[in-house]
């Protein structure tokens, strides 16, 4: 089928039981039409537009993995997208925002520099070993039956991590994606790079909490564990961000101060209650600390013998060679012994998560 002949049916916008695979589509406008049953199989579409076009039962999948895009800066805004493949397709600076789309697979695809800002994943939708490296999640909306998980996404890494490829993705949209950026209203989007980027630590905290509670939901107990974590990290970030608003007052920021101490501690010795090598390593430096104290304190004791009184505090088992000490050690007593009941408990905890989400 001829540009000419393709360009003859976009004017009906009614687009029905057509094959158009194996070919290059190159800046057609299918926007406002409605696709039942066409086959883009293994063809490569560039600067194209679906924007609010609704597509049912239409393919973009390819034979096989490519290295080039097959898809290269299509736009599919405010698209409407029904049981539509894109298994192994190449997706780059394509624009989902707004999409809805319901019943897809994205199995085996590679989704790079892709903005999916409040699109709409209803139904099952399958990204079984797709791989998605620098696109916007922000605001998206996963439904229950989305099988997105944390392996899809290239090196556990979202695009707002990367501040170098985030400013790439929010200045070159332009000239490699779909052109001048607007909103659902086709409104020139009112927005700045530079407070895009200021605020990508709170956009991060939010795209893991949503993926948290996708993971959540579908009962992928190790996905939801880390993204919980992830999540974290970043309410850290925005929090140490925050320190260099001007707008924030004396006693806000040094409430943000207590705040970043206290989650980089529960970061630093327990991994926020999900790691157990930090857990384990924790549990001794306390009794490695301890034992250097009272070997210091304590004379004439060796390092040995303190490193035994040291464990034994730690279960709370009281030792018969501390006898007339001074009030100091006394005192280290029942503090470590304290810890000692804390992180045992702490370590039960991480464990039973552990062996629940094997």
């Amino acid at each position: 089928m001829t540009t000419a002949e393709i360009i003859s049916l976009i004017a009906t916008k009614e687009l029905n039981d057509i094959d158009l695979s194996g070919i290059t589509l190159e800046g057609l406008d299918f926007g406002g039409c409605t696709l039942t049953k066409v086959n883009f199989k293994g063809s490569t579409l560039r600067h194209c537009s679906f924007e609010e076009a609704v597509l049912d039962c239409c393919s973009f999948e390819c034979s096989g993995k490519t290295d080039t895009p097959n898809l290269q800066s299509v736009s599919f805004k405010k698209a409407t997208l029904i049981n539509c493949r894109f298994r192994y397709a190449n997706i780059a600076w394509s624009d989902f925002r707004y999409a809805r789309i319901d019943q897809a697979t994205f199995e085996d695809s590679t989704i790079d520099f892709c903005d999916f800002y409040r699109c709409f994943f209803e139904g099952v939708v399958l990204f079984k070993h797709a791989k998605i490296s620098n696109s916007s999640l922000y605001y998206t909306y996963f439904g229950d039956a989305t099988n997105l998980r944390r392996e899809n996404l290239v090196d556990g890494r979202i695009l707002q991590q990367n501040k170098k490829n985030y400013i790439k993705f929010l200045v070159d949209w332009h000239t490699y994606g779909t052109g001048v950026r607007t909103n659902d209203m086709k409104v020139v989007s009112d927005w700045s790079p530079d407070a895009a980027v200021k605020a990508r630590w709170s956009d991060a905290e939010d795209i893991y909490k949503t993926l948290m509670g996708l993971w959540t939901q579908r009962g992928f107990n190790a996905d939801a564990n880390w993204g919980y974590v992830q999540g974290r990290r970043m309410e850290r970030r925005r929090m140490m961000t925050d320190l260099t608003d001007k707008k924030l007052g004396i006693w806000t920021k040094i409430e943000r101060v207590w705040h970043i101490i206290g989650n980089s501690l529960s970061d630093l010795f327990f991994g926020y209650g999900e790691s157990m090598f930090k857990m384990i390593l924790t549990y001794i430096f306390t009794v490695l600390l301890f034992a250097f104290i009272f070997s210091s304190e304590v004379s004439p004791l060796h390092y040995l013998e303190a490193l035994g009184i040291s464990l034994k505090n730690m279960a709370g088992v009281d030792s018969e060679v501390l006898h007339d000490v001074s009030p100091l050690v006394d005192m280290l007593n029942l503090v470590q012994t304290t810890i000692g009941v804390l992180l045992t408990g702490i370590f039960g905890f991480i464990l039973g998560n552990k062996i629940r989400n094997q």
